[in-house]
């Protein structure tokens, strides 16, 4: 008899320990996520999303993770800081993001798309990206540069920090859901 609840506790622990292993590759709700894009590919894509009329027309600085150290393009951690804090020093979190891309608006317009990597999907890495990109979002709707135009307030209002897998995203968009509806075309993996 004792034998027989030791064997049920037994195969309860493996069964809990099989189901943790299986839903532990899983990203938001359980879906899973691929990882193969750059954060660069995925800025792309979002932005493709958006006709030309949806976008601002000063246009955008666009800087992302592996431009030529020459080009307009550069990222490096003290220009990430420049981004994220307002001042240019480096951004300590830096070495925890393996890919970055950055469309940050020229002149006082407020959409933006920025998209973060990290090497691994959950825990502490990705919560420490989500705070970088909360840290931008701060920026964004103090009063040291709200300047923007009042058109553009419902785009800040509206403002989303979404996880996928490894990904984090900051999208100041006139319409989220469309670059909700790219981020899972691209990263779900078949079947979800």
């Amino acid at each position: 008899m004792i034998y027989m609840i030791y064997i049920k506790k037994i195969t309860a622990a493996v069964l809990l320990c099989a189901v943790l292993l299986f839903f532990g590759g899983c990203g938001e709700n359980g879906a899973n996520y691929v990882s193969h894009y750059t954060a660069k590919e995925l800025a792309d894509a979002i932005m493709s999303a958006y006709g030309p009329s949806e976008l601002p027309e000063e246009g955008f600085e666009y800087f992302y993770s592996g431009a030529d150290e020459d080009s307009d393009y550069y990222i490096d951690a003290y220009f990430a800081g420049l981004l994220i804090n307002g001042a240019y020093s480096p951004l300590e979190e830096y070495e925890n993001i393996s890919d970055c891309a950055f469309y940050v608006p020229k002149g006082r317009n407020i959409f933006e798309v920025v998209v973060l990597k990290s090497e691994k999907s959950g825990g502490d890495d990705i919560k420490l990206l989500q705070d970088v990109l909360n840290r931008r979002l701060e920026r964004k709707t103090s009063s040291d540069v709200l300047v923007y135009t009042p058109e553009d307030a419902p785009l800040l209002e509206n403002a989303k920090i979404i996880t996928a897998g490894n990904y984090v995203i900051f999208l100041a968009t006139n319409d989220n859901k469309k670059a909700e509806q790219m981020i899972n075309d691209m990263l779900l993996a078949d079947g979800d």
